[in-house]
């Protein structure tokens, strides 16, 4: 009998569980003796210490994900959830898969979240001392960016909101979120009720046809500027009531019925239509409706006299959490300072819109900053030039390895350049890491959303010559379970 096959006969059982780790995403792990084998299971909604008597929902990754019938024990104290979705599914407005640790103290939270990191260094081998967490210096009303999708609403209406833990197209209809500004549930409520009022359908993906994708709103944390992205199919024309409309005359009426009544004023609307057809390459076509193209934001690094201004196009990358990014920046700059001189170059791989290259050379360094898309690396410039600082760094769109190589076969040396890399979630891909190894730098700052891939890198890291000096945890979102971590290695000498 297959393994899975094996998980499938725990489904839409009941049994007992205790709790005793959680992964990435909050959700409490365990696992079961039965029949002399050990079956791991994942509850959304249980925590470390407690015990849980459960239902089996569904397979993934070879662990059987449970529904909580009732808790046995609970091991942290919970406090009262404020936020309407937070709770597990129970009903077509609950089980926001976001805020996974909403219910534990926030101190608690990073507890855990330490712990986390602490338990997945312990189990590839690094033994470097993990520093206590920097945590939020905002735990509400943080967030500079929100995504919402349009899907069913749980009753066959259209929505406006996040996806529940679990579900791919149903969304629950947005009325509260205090990660981010209050305006966010307002545009929700009147994009769904503009959205009805005119009969206009969401996108299906399965079969290609409706209308509107995505909703997005952004906001400089540290300017109070703000943009909204409507995104929808490619459609040229849309069905309103039985009558036709241009896609054009659609978005122009939400910019006036929606957004013009909001309580407060957006600064800038853009409309991306995609456009997706079998056998040919997905195309985003952004069309700016009105306000500047681009937002404004800042970063104090630390104060007014090494601050950074930032112009965010409508689908680059940012920290979503601004305040703390500027203490995350602050830590990579205070780790890199004992094994800087003044006139040392660095390397910054995987560099977004150039944040971290613009803070070094802010700092008089010189910087060559690498990212694969080719929107943030020319975001990246027009950064660096509005904040006067384009003669320092030197930008190149495309793949790190590739780019690392093509400068090696020229015979550059950037052995004593310091080098930061701040990779996606599945953490630095073999190409990378080979060509990273080809340069050796004398010190790396790894900067890392996953604890689990910084993990594995580190101990790859370890195992060819590099000592991991230090490692600091930075919670970057308060109520879920994401870690940053900034890492320092360094080259260790062999003796002749």
């Amino acid at each position: 009998m297959s393994k899975r096959h094996r998980l499938n006969n725990y489904i839409m059982r009941e049994f007992e569980v205790t709790i005793d780790d959680i992964n990435s995403r909050g959700w409490g792990r365990g696992d079961i003796e039965d029949e002399g084998r050990r079956v791991p299971v994942e509850v959304r909604g249980a925590f470390p210490g407690d015990r849980v008597r459960v239902v089996g929902r569904h397979i993934e990754d070879s662990r059987v994900q449970c529904g909580i019938v009732e808790f046995v024990s609970q091991h942290y104290p919970r406090i009262e959830i404020g936020c309407p979705h937070a709770r597990v599914r129970c009903d077509k407005d609950t089980g926001c898969g976001g805020c996974t640790l909403r219910e534990l103290a926030y101190e608690t939270q990073c507890q855990l979240k330490q712990g986390i990191l602490e338990r997945l260094l312990a189990k590839q081998g690094v033994k470097t001392p993990v520093s206590p967490i920097l945590p939020c210096v905002a735990c509400d009303h943080y967030r500079n960016k929100m995504e919402l999708s349009f899907g069913p609403d749980g009753a066959d209406a259209l929505g406006t909101g996040l996806h529940p833990s679990g579900f791919k197209y149903e969304v629950i209809s947005m009325r509260y979120c205090d990660t981010f500004s209050e305006i966010i549930a307002e545009l929700a409520e009147r994009t769904t009720a503009w959205a009805k009022a005119l009969g206009i359908t969401y996108y299906v993906f399965r079969e290609n046809a409706g209308f509107l994708r995505l909703l997005t709103l952004r906001e400089g944390k540290r300017t109070g500027a703000s943009m909204v992205i409507l995104t929808t199919s490619g459609e040229p024309e849309v069905n309103v009531h039985g009558a036709i409309w241009t896609a054009e005359a659609v978005i122009r009426d939400y910019a006036e019925n929606v957004l013009g009544r909001l309580s407060r004023q957006v600064d800038s609307f853009y409309w991306t239509a995609v456009t997706t057809q079998k056998g040919h390459v997905t195309r985003n076509d952004d069309h700016l409706i009105f306000g500047p193209a681009v937002l404004q934001e800042k970063m104090l690094m630390p104060d007014e006299a090494h601050a950074l201004t930032y112009e965010i196009l409508p689908r680059a990358f940012f920290q979503p959490n601004t305040l703390q990014a500027e203490r995350l920046y602050q830590e990579v700059l205070k780790q890199a300072s004992p094994y800087m001189t003044a006139e040392m170059p660095m390397l910054d791989l995987y560099c977004g819109t150039g944040t971290i290259a613009l803070c070094f050379a802010r700092y008089g360094h010189r910087a060559i900053a690498v990212d694969i898309e080719k929107q943030a690396i020319e975001n990246a410039r027009e950064n660096a030039r509005k904040n006067g600082l384009e003669d320092r760094i030197e930008f190149y769109a495309g793949d790190a390895a590739e780019i690392l190589k093509q400068h090696l076969d020229a015979d550059a040396n950037f052995t004593e350049h310091l080098m930061v890399v701040d990779p996606p979630r599945r953490g630095l891909l073999p190409p990378a890491y080979r060509q990273i190894m080809r340069i050796r730098p004398k010190t790396i700052i790894y900067v890392s959303c996953n604890p689990e891939s910084l993990a594995e890198d580190l101990r790859r890291f370890e195992a060819d010559g590099y000592e991991v000096v230090h490692i600091q945890p930075v919670d970057m979102l308060p109520q879920t379970a994401h870690l940053e971590t900034v890492a320092t290695l360094r080259r260790l000498e062999v003796a002749c």
